[in-house]
């Protein structure tokens, strides 16, 4: 029984180090997409830090994996925000600290992105373009 027990305490000593060198993190957007990277990297690290707390090792690989999808998809696409940036609108007030993931409120009036209704956006009083997300009205983009 002594056997055993050091047998599978020293295979998981060695299985340990061989995922935890298993962990690659890529990004496929340009060096110029900053937010989108970003984006992705804290939700890689995130999602490996909260799967590593559940599942060890292998926990981490499947957390990060997971969390590096959820950041990258809170970014808004390169195409919406050329048109975006091409097309400002008036400016809007708004109260309050605008930041990435924040919720606007009903009372501002956003402008539709035709080339992607998912998308939505609005320009702040000192001239920032802001990409809302249409389903929830958070914050997807705010260039300041």
């Amino acid at each position: 029984m002594r056997r055993f027990i050091l047998a599978t305490a020293a295979l998981g000593l060695l299985a340990g180090p061989v995922l935890a060198q298993t962990t690659v993190v890529t990004t496929t957007e340009p060096k110029s997409e900053g937010e989108q990277a970003a984006g992705t990297l804290a939700g890689a690290g995130t999602g490996a830090v909260a799967g590593a707390l559940v599942g060890g090792p292998v926990g981490a690989v499947v957390g990060g994996v997971a969390g590096m999808a959820i950041g990258g998809a809170a970014s808004a696409p390169d195409e919406v925000r050329q048109y975006v940036v091409a097309n400002p609108t008036q400016p809007v007030v708004v109260e309050g600290k605008i930041t990435q993931g924040s919720v606007i409120p009903g009372s501002v009036t956003l402008v539709p992105v035709p080339s992607n209704p998912d998308y939505e956006y609005f320009y702040t009083s000192d001239n920032q373009p802001v990409i809302v997300s249409k389903a929830d009205r958070k914050v997807i983009y705010y260039a300041n």
